[in-house]
Order: C-alpha cells, then structure tokens, then sequence
C-alpha cells in the first residue's frame, strides 16, 4: 500500500526472524535498491496499524532521502576511525620492533610514535564529534518521520501505539546481533543500549508519543502476551471496505498533480488499498514469485490480436523453452481483460520478486520485453514505462549501476536533452501546432537559464527511444534541476489548463525516470 500510494517502487521486503524486538528499519543508496526490513516481534506484537505506522515512517526515510545520507554518516565516521586505526598500527608497529630499542633509532622512532599518537588522538576525537553529529541528525530525521507518518496514514494511533508497545515490552526495541551496532541509526527506535543524551541517535520514547498524542497520560499499557494479537491475527482484515476502484476523473487540475510529488497523503492510501484489493489474487499471487513474476510482466504485454499475441509466444517459445511458453499460454489469460489502473500496481508488485533473479536471467528478461515490444511495430505509453521501469528498477541494480551520482549542476549542459523532452511533452494532447507551441513556451518559462534558447522540435525527433536516452542523462541532474524540470513538463502538458490521465502516466514515467516519484491519479475532491 506504502508503495503503490507514493509512487515509490516497491522495496525489498524483509523479516529479522531472530529478532524478537519491535523495530524496523529502510536500507539503501536510492529507492531503486531500498530494503525495508522489520523484526519478528513487530510481526507477532502488532497490530495491522500499527505496523503500517511503523512501515510509513520507514517510508518517508525513503522517499526524503534519509537512507542515503544514513550510508555516508557510516561511510565518514569509518573513515574517521580510520585515522585512529592507521595511528594505533603505526605505535604497535613500533614497539614490536627491534629498532625501538636501539639508541641510533631512536629520534626516528619517537617522530614515528608521536605520529601515530598523533593519529589515534585525532581519530577518536574525530570519531567522537563524529558520532555527536550523526546521533544529532538521526534524532531531527526520526521525529519528522514519526510526523510523516501520521501524514501519510491520517492515523496517530497505528505509530503511537507501536511506541507505546515498545515503551511496554521487557525487551522493547532491542536488537539482539551485535554486529549491527554501527547502523543504529538506521532503525525505528533506540535498538542498541549505551546511546543516551547527546549520542542517542532516537528521542525519548515519551517525547516521541508525546509529539503524535499530545493528550498522553505518560503512562505505558500493561500488556500480557496472550492478550496480543499480532498482525498476522489480522492480516487479512483491509483497513477499510472498498468496492472496486472507480476510474480516475477526467481531468486532474495541475496543482493537484504537482501537490502529489515527493509525498502523498491517506486519500492516495486509500486508492493504493482499492486497488490492492481489486486485483485478481491470482496475478497477485505470481507476482510476489520470482518464478511468476516474469510470466506476470510478459502477460501485461500481451496484444489483444490473435495473430500478433501469436507471435509474442512464438517469441517466448524461442527465448524460454518450449515447457515455459506452454505453462505462460496458460497463464496468460488471467491477465485479459485488466483494468487499466491495475497494470501499474501489478508491476510493482512483481518488481522486487524480479530483482531476485540472477543478473544474466534478468538481461535475457529485458531483452525479451524488448521483443515482445517491437513485435507490432509499435511502442505505446504503456509499453515504454514499462521498459522504462523495468531498467531502471530491476536490471540498473543487476548491473551495478550507481544510481543517484549527480554530474550536471547546470542548465546548459543539458540544453538539448531539456528541449527534446519538453518538445515531446509539448505535443501529447495538442490539437494544433499553435497549442503545441503555446504549451513550449509556457514550459521553457519555467526554466530562466536557457529562456530563448530552447526550440520546439520536430515530431520525428521526438520518438520514445530518443525520450529514454534524454532521460538517461538528465536524471544525473541535480536535485534541484530535477524539480524544475518536473514543473517545466507539467506546464507543457496542461497548458489546456488540466491533465488528463493518459497525460499524467507519461509525467509519472518521466518523474520516476528523473527519480521524483508521483502518486496515482486522484480527482480534485480526492485531494485534501
């Protein structure tokens, strides 16, 4: 639901069996590679909401880039250390030498000691400050995302509750491996004991609830352990009666639609749990499998000919064998007939079973995708986010690709690549060369570096391979780039004054490739 209602893609999902503790925490250098991981006890301890608190603040340490700058904390504090390592080397080094106790040696030796000494001082003083610094951030970063939290889930008791628990148990948030002690920032609570005051790197647990339940006696709930019902108990409870997901409104104003990126509020959880539970759980169920996954994409690209459908399993028969096209024949009705606003979701679901795969399975997967593609001559929307995700989702991290280096701090290096983009951008839902034009300039004045500079082109330049390599290299933008070219493109594709929802698929497959996710559609009233 986290996932699908921000426009994140969907993490890893893992479980700390070992762990009896109630925490959690998200991993990762940018959403493409992230992890969220929770403790057994979160599982047999909570309930259904207040784990999905617990999850939402691990959310918004994704989408508000907290994971990364929790791997450079780690990253400077080692290299810190470091020092102190180098210099406690060089002193053993020295006094297991024999020159230490030679007389003509000796001015060297005492330079060599007094560096090292030198060293190990700086190292720790260093690591010190260090620590201070990191614990002082993780602290800030913790209690904005309790607060997102309750944004996102319009629920303050599912995160308080899980606080207060924790505030309940004997064991509360302790974790129990002692090798994860250099992440303790990375998780939901104090998991480590000997962090307090300056170097706690969490809130009091009471200043936490406090902040989400202002009216709290202070008192934490007596529990026993036959009362609890954890989540399992009531996994298969929705959150909330649902009937089948309507369609979006016509039209989506485009101060709702620029509201919605980098963030989401419970009207989208809402439309992410109608559309979960809206799903046949048949490809819901495949797309949770590594092993079905793949067949769930391959059956999303299926065309609706009979002949060209043919031809797509003649492609499967030649690529995957023979026993996998017959079992994919099969299996591929399941997908006729899905609504539109499910395809997006189902993908999602399937994209972190697909990063399962070993990385020569998923080149030869994205090469028949490709295929699959091109057996009709022609590439649509749908088709070229799907491809697009597919990249940079699943085979991008295979790869080894790291995602979110910034090389571009400037508009006019990517002079050609922002009017290629928003020269195609101009032309979806224009009826005329003049709205065409109109809706380029008024998305070429969202961007003053390059005002005058930029020209519309043509129609046959603006093709989707031409698109995907643009965007290849601007999301190597900065961030702030990124952002107004968001706002450049939105102007280029509502300059009739709203966007409607073929228009605002293809603004969410750019946004996810320049890695500014945007939420599903919802009508105004939807909004709040």
């Amino acid at each position: 639901e986290m996932s699908i209602a921000s426009g994140v893609p969907m993490p890893a999902v893992f479980v700390l069996e070992d762990e009896p503790g109630l925490n959690a925490f998200a991993a990762g250098y940018s959403p493409s590679d992230a992890a969220v991981a929770v403790t057994r006890g979160c599982l047999d301890k909570l309930t259904r909401d207040e784990l999905q608190g617990v999850v939402a603040h691990e959310f918004s340490h994704i989408l508000n880039g907290d994971m990364r700058l929790n791997v450079r904390l780690i990253g400077v504090l080692f290299g810190i250390l470091m020092l102190a390592m180098i210099g406690r080397g060089i002193i053993r080094s020295v006094g297991s030498s024999r020159s230490s106790r030679s007389e003509k040696g000796g001015g060297l030796v005492a330079a060599t000691v007094a560096l090292g000494l030198a060293l190990l001082i700086i190292g720790y003083v260093g690591y010190f400050f260090g620590r201070l610094i990191q614990a002082a951030v993780s602290r800030q970063r913790e209690v904005l995302a309790d607060a997102a939290a309750v944004q996102f889930t319009r629920n303050p008791a599912g995160i308080g509750g899980a606080l207060k628990k924790i505030g309940a148990y004997a064991i509360g948030s302790g974790i129990v491996t002692e090798q994860a002690t250099q992440l303790r920032h990375f998780f939901f609570a104090q998991a480590f004991t000997g962090g307090f005051g300056p170097l706690a790197t969490h809130p009091p647990l009471e200043e936490r609830i406090r902040a989400i339940e202002p009216q709290w006696d202070g008192k934490f709930p007596v529990i026993s352990g036959a009362a609890i019902g954890g989540w399992e108990d009531n996994a298969a409870v929705p959150r909330r009666d649902f009937a089948p997901p309507p369609l979006p409104s016509p039209a989506i104003p485009t101060a709702v639609l620029l509201a919605s990126v980098g963030t989401f509020t419970s009207a989208h959880l809402d439309r992410a749990s109608q559309l979960l539970a809206a799903l046949p759980p048949r490809l819901a169920a495949a797309a949770r499998t590594p092993g079905e996954a793949l067949s769930v994409v391959f059956a999303l690209l299926l065309a609706a000919d009979p002949a060209t459908r043919t031809r797509q399993i003649d492609t499967l028969r030649v690529r995957h064998g023979v026993p996998f096209a017959d079992a994919f024949a099969a299996f591929a009705p399941a997908a006729d007939g899905l609504a539109p606003e499910l395809r997006l979701p189902l993908l999602d679901i399937a994209l972190p079973a697909l990063r399962k795969l070993p990385p020569s399975e998923i080149s030869g997967a994205l090469e028949t995708v490709r295929l699959l593609i091109e057996t009709d001559g022609e590439v649509t929307l749908f088709e070229f986010m799907v491809e697009k995700a597919l990249d940079r989702h699943v085979a991008a991290p295979a790869r080894g690709d790291r995602q979110g280096v910034v090389s571009f701090y400037s508009f006019g290096a990517l002079q050609e690549e922002i009017a290629l983009l928003l020269s195609a951008l101009s032309r979806v839902g224009s009826d005329s060369p003049e709205e065409t034009a109109r809706a380029f300039a008024a998305a070429s004045a969202r961007i003053p570096p390059l005002q005058g500079k930029l020209q519309l082109l043509g129609p046959e330049v603006c093709t989707l391979a031409a698109i995907s390599a643009a965007l290849d290299k601007l999301v190597q933008a900065s961030p702030a780039i990124r952002k107004v070219l968001i706002l450049a493109g939105t102007e280029a594709i509502a300059a009739d004054g709203a966007i409607e929802p073929d228009e605002a698929d293809l603004l969410r497959a750019v946004a996810d490739a320049l890695g500014c996710p945007i939420p599903p559609l919802l009508s105004a009233a939807g909004v709040e």
